[in-house]
Formats: C-alpha cells, sequence, structure tokens
C-alpha cells in the first residue's frame, strides 16, 4: 500500500505541467521577496507618510498631519481610501500591534504581482524560457520590489498599468480583456495621472480606429471613474475636481519647483546611478524586445521624454519608464540567448539558459548595493517615534530641529496627542513661527522629545535620552534620540503656536 501511495505522489508531481511548476515557483519567491521588504521600518519618499499612510489614517481613526496638498484639495481619495480600509483591518485583528501599518504595505505589494504575472505573459509568445525569465526578472529586480513595497502612487499605478498593457499587446482581444484593460488603465492614470500620455499613446497604438475596441475599453475605463469618484466624495471632495487643483498648482503656479529642479539630462544620470553597468549593457536587448513590443516601448518613452520637460524631477516619477525598460531587457536577453544557443547540446543549452537567470539575480544585487537605502530613509526618526509610542504616559511629543517630514507622523506614532514640531532654524524662511516664543513652556506641554543627539544639551535638565538610533543625514551619520521626563503635560498657549497641523498651514507646506 505504501508503494502505491508513494508511486501515485511520484506520478502525480511529474504530472504537473512545467510552465504551471515554474510559474508557481516564481510567484512564490516573487511574493516572499515582497514581504521581506515590507518588514524593515523606513519610507523611500516623504509623500509615502504624508499624502497617503497619514490621511489613511485619518479616514481609518479620525487624526492625521494635513500637508498643504489636501487643504488644496489637489489630492483624490482613491490612495487613501485603500490603504484606510488595510489600516483598519489591521487595527480590528490586533489594536496593540503594528498590523495596522503593515497591512497597507502589504497590500501594495500583493498588488504589484499583477507587474510579475505580466511579465510572464508578455515572454509567453516567444517560449517558456522566455517567459520563466521576464517572470524572474519582474520577480526579482531591487526597484520593482521595493517599489512594490511603499505605498506611493507610481508603484500602485505601475501595478495597474502593466497587466493591461498586456491585454491590449495581446493579438487576441476578448470583451472581458478590453473591458479590464480600460478598468485598469483608468486606474493607472486616476492614481498617477502624469502617466496620462503614456496610456494615450499605447492605446492608440493597440486599438487604432477599431470602434468597438474602444467602445469596451472606454466603458472599463468608467467603472475606474466611477471608484475614484465616491473615494473623492467619501474624503469630502467633488469628484475629480482633485485634478484640475493640482494641475493649477503644480502647471500654473509650479509649486513643485520649489522642492527642487533638475536639468533636462537629469533622469539619464538617475538611471545611471540605480542601474549602473547595466545601463550601457541594456539598450540592445530592450530594442529587442522593443521590435516585438513597440506600443509598451513607445509608452516608456514617451512618460520618459513627458517628464524630462517638467524642471522638478524624481526618479519615482519615471518607475513605469524603468520598469518597462528591465522588463523588456529581460526579455530582449531571452530571445538573445535562445538565438545564441540554438545549435548547442542540450546540457550547454540549459546550462547557458540557467547561467543568464544568475546573471540577473546578480545584476539585481550588484545594482542595489548603495541604492536600495534610499527606499528605507530616515530610520533614525521612525525608530524613536516607535519607541515613544511604546511610552504608556506619553502626552505630548516635540519634534525638535528636525524637518517634520523626516517623521512617521500620526500613522506610525498611533497615539491621539499632540505633536510640536520645531523646525530646524530657517529651514522655511520668516514664515515659521518665531523661535524666540520658544520657552519651557513648550516642554511642559509635552513629555517626550525627538532630536538629534547633538541638540539634547538644549533641552530642559528633566529630559533624559531614552535610546538613541543611527541616521543617515547626506554624507553624514548621526543618532537621532528619544528625551523624556516624568510626569504629565500642561497646555499652554504658547505651545499651541507649535501644533504641527498649525505649523504647516503656517509656511504653507
Amino acid at each position: 500500500m505504501a508503494n502505491k501511495d508513494k508511486s501515485a505522489s511520484s506520478l502525480s508531481l511529474k504530472s504537473i505541467p512545467k510552465s504551471y511548476l515554474a510559474f508557481t515557483l516564481i510567484a512564490l519567491l516573487a511574493l516572499a521577496l515582497r514581504i521581506i521588504a515590507v518588514l524593515p521600518i523606513g519610507y523611500y519618499h516623504p509623500d509615502e507618510i504624508f499624502q497617503y499612510l497619514e490621511q489613511a489614517h485619518r479616514l481609518a481613526f479620525g487624526y492625521s498631519v494635513i500637508p498643504w496638498e489636501y487643504r488644496y484639495g489637489m489630492r483624490g481619495g482613491l490612495v487613501p481610501v485603500l490603504l484606510a480600509m488595510a489600516m483598519k483591518a489591521g487595527d480590528i485583528i490586533n489594536n496593540q500591534s503594528y498590523l495596522y501599518w503593515v497591512f497597507p504595505h502589504a497590500i501594495t505589494a500583493i498588488l504589484s504581482m499583477g507587474v510579475v504575472w505580466s511579465a510572464y505573459r508578455l515572454g509567453r509568445p516567444y517560449s517558456l524560457f522566455v517567459a520563466c525569465l521576464a517572470m524572474f526578472v519582474a520577480a526579482t529586480w531591487y526597484e520593482i520590489v521595493l517599489f512594490a513595497a511603499h505605498p506611493l502612487s507610481e508603484s500602485l499605478s505601475f501595478s495597474a498599468f502593466m497587466p493591461a498593457a498586456f491585454y491590449l499587446c495581446s493579438t487576441k482581444k476578448s470583451v472581458n480583456t478590453l473591458i479590464a484593460a480600460g478598468f485598469l488603465m483608468g486606474l493607472s492614470a486616476l492614481l498617477r495621472f502624469q502617466y496620462i500620455p503614456s496610456i494615450i499613446f499605447i492605446s492608440l497604438f493597440t486599438l487604432k480606429f477599431n470602434f468597438k475596441h474602444w467602445v469596451y475599453f472606454i466603458f472599463g475605463g468608467l467603472f475606474a471613474i466611477l471608484i475614484s469618484s465616491l473615494s473623492d466624495i467619501f474624503i469630502g471632495e467633488y469628484p475629480l475636481l482633485w485634478l484640475l487643483k493640482n494641475i493649477q498648482q503644480n502647471l500654473l503656479y509650479h509649486r513643485a519647483n520649489d522642492y527642487g529642479i533638475a536639468p533636462l539630462y537629469g533622469y539619464f544620470l538617475d538611471i545611471g546611478t540605480n542601474w549602473k553597468w547595466l545601463a550601457l549593457l541594456l539598450p540592445f536587448p530592450i530594442c529587442v524586445a522593443a521590435y516585438r513590443y513597440p506600443a509598451l516601448f513607445g509608452a516608456a518613452l514617451t512618460n520618459l521624454a513627458f517628464h524630462m520637460l517638467i524642471s522638478h524631477k524624481e526618479y519615482r516619477f519615471i518607475f513605469l519608464s524603468s520598469g518597462i525598460f528591465i522588463i523588456l531587457g529581460a526579455i530582449g536577453s531571452g530571445l538573445l540567448v535562445e538565438k545564441w544557443t540554438g545549435r548547442l547540446s542540450n546540457p550547454l543549452k540549459y546550462l547557458s539558459r540557467t547561467a543568464v537567470f544568475a546573471i540577473w539575480a546578480a545584476a539585481s544585487l550588484f545594482c542595489s548595493n548603495g541604492n536600495s537605502g534610499h527606499w528605507y530613509q530616515y530610520r533614525g526618526v521612525l525608530q524613536a517615534e516607535m519607541k515613544a509610542r511604546s511610552f504608556s504616559e506619553l502626552c505630548g511629543l516635540v519634534l525638535y530641529q528636525i524637518d517634520y517630514w523626516q517623521s512617521g507622523g500620526y500613522s506610525l506614532l498611533h497615539r491621539r496627542i499632540p505633536i510640536y514640531s520645531v523646525l530646524p532654524t530657517n529651514s522655511y524662511g520668516t514664515r515659521y513661527p518665531d523661535t524666540a516664543t520658544l520657552s519651557s513652556s513648550l516642554f511642559l506641554a509635552s513629555n517626550a522629545v525627538i532630536t538629534a543627539y547633538s541638540s539634547g544639551k538644549n533641552l530642559p535638565k528633566e529630559y533624559r535620552p531614552m535610546g538613541c538610533y543611527q541616521q543617515k543625514n547626506g554624507e553624514k551619520t548621526e543618532d537621532i534620540c528619544l528625551f523624556l521626563r516624568a510626569g504629565s503635560c500642561f497646555k499652554k498657549e504658547t505651545a499651541d503656536n507649535f501644533e504641527i497641523n498649525k505649523v504647516l498651514k503656517n509656511i504653507d507646506q
């Protein structure tokens, strides 16, 4: 009987198609890497906290830091509502843990599995090897993995764009796939409206003048608009009005330029920094794959060109382009290897093709060296804030001589107590409240202070360091410490001037 069971088990394993087995193993690898990427504390850009997690926290729990974008009504509700549901679910499961913080990151990571799936499907028309290589690269390339673990509009939009792009590029389009493509492209556009030029390009290139296809595609897009509109209403805004206000502030008033401008060629420097020597090797395989997928390649170029024309540049803005280029590079390299190894004996052919997987994995590790830290910045402040949260008598927290955007706000502190912000001297010019009014009353209104260790000497003697955490700021590393004092908090009018939301409103941030 035992022999029969063993034989049946062996037969069952062998009967699984290689394509299913390979797909499942790579998918599990992709999911594992994304969950691992979720766990470390840190963020890629302050927008991750203050534009999305903070607003989700306000929807789920009723309080948050509110930045100028939401005061001006220039952000939609789609991302905050999605993350708020994840936050609330985590809190319901265990309200004493950080599940409410982990779940929004995990949701973003899980949604990015659509990118991995679409890479496989884009490579499958050519061979199982090309499909698995493309899927493997999408699963393991460090930028795609790390962006997937961070709730940003760019990563969420890319996760919607890629499956839609596969449906549009497919030679076999059906009613269902066209509606799905329209819905996903609609979400992609609403999550990151700056991707609209690329979405228009790939849609025109693939649908051309097929009226029926356009009807189904637009029908799917209307569902995305409906969901976005309901989300806007839920946060108390008029549907889609945020889009006009965003264009007004950034294109007419150039508010984004306040955060820095870069030359036309700035993104090429960014790609060189993040891809290192691979930036010199990838153009050839990318072009090979571009011949098969001109619409996808054109969408990536369109996005790159559009953002090159905008003065304020950040590498995350072109994640749609860099992600597409990497996946096309994987497909192209697979096609080249198949061509070059076609006449080799089977052992050498398998060895060569296995080596390509190893080379891509090594390239990802090599390129991540020195770059991956960008996805986990300001850990010192965040760790100090987590330590403060564990202080049961916490009744007021001061961010002293630290930019507010280095913190995790209420989304990390998760305590309904005042947060006071004393920004670094002259950080925001004369718009900042006069620091001459700062007195011991502020420190009486709180019993916890987060500041650099070197600034601790300016605190009242009652405050004692309870934990310090290293943080890299530019080229230097400093200790960020949590200082605590015993006793309760006494609210003072002077302290109210430094309440974080009042400070942000005063400096128009």
